[in-house]
């Protein structure tokens, strides 16, 4: 089976992080035929600069080529006042930057998030689902995770221990599977 090539974000950039174990939950759970990788560069991704131009710092254009070379895009967000926090916001900004390569367009993305809160960072969720949109992805919508209550599911190590979490996710990658399968079965007239 061809290896199906995830590239893994995640907004937070906080030790201890329920999301940054969320990833680290997909990660593991993913198995074949998915290679996820996940990227720890947040922190050196600059604030959007619009009057900067091109060419793209070093970090955001490695960024881009990154993204745009990966079969499926993961972002995991935190959900800090019902959206999304700045430093994804910024992420998401330069890679919807209409300059080749175009790293969004057309690319399934798939969403997940963690919250203590009930809603699992569904606000957030739907607030990057819009802005990815806008930018020529292909949001996998009904293809997400929303941990609500994430303290109960996530141990004191950081460790995603909850059984209906770690299920949600492994159910998550075969409907991606069976969705990505779906896409490359349709031929353009």
């Amino acid at each position: 089976m061809e290896l199906i090539d995830v590239f893994a974000i995640c907004g937070s950039v906080r030790a201890g992080s329920l999301n940054r174990a969320l990833m680290l939950a997909a990660q593991e759970l993913a198995g074949d035929p998915f290679q996820v990788e996940v990227w720890d560069g947040n922190a050196e991704v600059p604030r959007v600069d619009a009057t900067r131009g091109r060419p793209f710092p070093a970090v955001v254009a490695a960024l881009r080529d990154r993204v745009a070379a990966a079969d499926v895009l993961l972002l995991v967000t935190p959900e800090l006042n019902r959206s999304i926090p700045g430093n994804l916001k910024d992420i998401v900004d330069w890679l919807g930057i209409l300059a080749p390569p175009r790293p969004l367009a057309g690319k399934p993305v798939v969403l997940m998030s963690a919250s203590p809160n009930r809603f699992g960072g569904a606000f957030a969720q739907l607030q990057l689902g819009d802005l990815l949109r806008r930018s020529g992805a292909e949001v996998l919508s009904d293809l997400d995770v929303a941990v609500g209550y994430a303290l109960r599911h996530i141990d004191d190590r950081g460790v995603l221990v909850g059984e209906d979490p770690r299920r949600e996710i492994a159910e998550l990658w075969q409907r991606v599977l069976t969705q990505i399968h779906a896409d490359r079965q349709v031929v353009p007239a």
